[in-house]
């Protein structure tokens, strides 16, 4: 789906184009254009597409690009890429948006939902320890929650005033959420990196923190877009700059080290079995260890 110029094409891995179709293009919120990245699962692609004109969730034929069915949704632009949450009760597409959440089955029906996000939505909703992870942090927002949800709602799951879990909620907080990373569980902890260069470290199944913000350093301008990842007992966090600060995992707050690339980096990056992938503004590099310098 390559942005404003709304397009969405399926190529194999030689490159060759198998299908196309045109999506917009249409206006997004101050001229930002799109970002929600199309999710694929078995034999469907799920697409939303929140904007100022003709906001829609679809879903395709992931063979064809025949369109199988699409919802309407408010005209408001968000950045959030949707979820396929597949629980040990069932299985449905997690939505996040402007001030509230939407879960739907996978014929695009709705299930239950949840109000009390921000005004922008950019973190992607992820499961793990048996629980739904939902972060909304807009900076000029005094509501930045995050909650964690657990399978099995229905309905409307807002909390009332003065509550911070109910049947479905398992917690919440109403002020910790960054504004661009997705937070990060890993292990029984969960981490919170925000925009600005604090690192927070959390109790994954309760809310209870663990540690309190601790700075890392940013090497340079901007702060931290792209999202954590872990692995090997290690939480690494990139910042815009180029500059990755490695921090140990679990209750201590320790930077074990830090690798700088000169260049802007704003996209999380991919791991492989042995490698992590990273795009910088200019270049792209296939990091592993032990290898040999490129």
């Amino acid at each position: 789906y390559l942005g404003q110029a709304g397009q969405f094409v399926c190529l194999d891995f030689e490159g060759k184009r198998l299908w196309s179709m045109k999506i917009g293009p249409f206006n997004y919120r101050w001229g930002w254009g799109s970002a929600a990245s199309p999710v694929l699962h078995k034999d469907r692609i799920y697409l939303v597409s929140d904007n100022e004109e003709g906001a829609f969730l679809m879903a395709l034929d992931a063979a064809t690009g025949k369109e199988i069915w699409r919802k309407p949704r408010e005209k408001e632009s968000n950045w959030s890429t949707p979820l396929v949450w597949e629980n040990d009760k069932r299985a449905e597409l997690i939505v996040p948006a402007s001030n509230r959440v939407i879960s739907y089955d996978l014929d695009g029906n709705e299930l239950w939902s949840l109000k009390g996000m921000s005004s922008i939505t950019i973190a992607t909703p992820y499961s793990q320890n048996g629980l739904l992870y939902i972060s909304s942090g807009y900076v000029g927002d005094k509501l930045r929650p995050l909650y964690a949800i657990r399978p099995g709602a229905a309905g409307d799951i807002t909390l009332k005033a003065g509550e911070d879990h109910n049947d479905f909620i398992a917690w919440s907080n109403p002020t910790i959420a960054p504004y661009n990373p997705t937070t990060l569980v890993y292990d029984k902890y969960l981490y919170v990196l925000h925009d600005r260069g604090f690192l927070n470290c959390y109790d994954a199944l309760t809310g209870r923190e663990v540690y309190p913000r601790q700075r890392l350093e940013i090497g340079g301008r901007g702060g931290f877009t792209a999202s954590p990842w872990a692995c090997g007992g290690k939480v690494y966090c990139l910042s815009e700059s180029g500059l990755t600060t490695v921090v140990a995992a679990g209750p201590e707050f320790k930077v074990l080290a830090s690798n700088a690339l000169d260049d802007t980096c704003m996209s999380t990056p991919a791991i492989t079995a042995d490698s992590f992938i990273i795009r910088t503004a200019g270049k792209l590099y296939r990091i592993k260890e032990g290898a040999a310098a490129k």
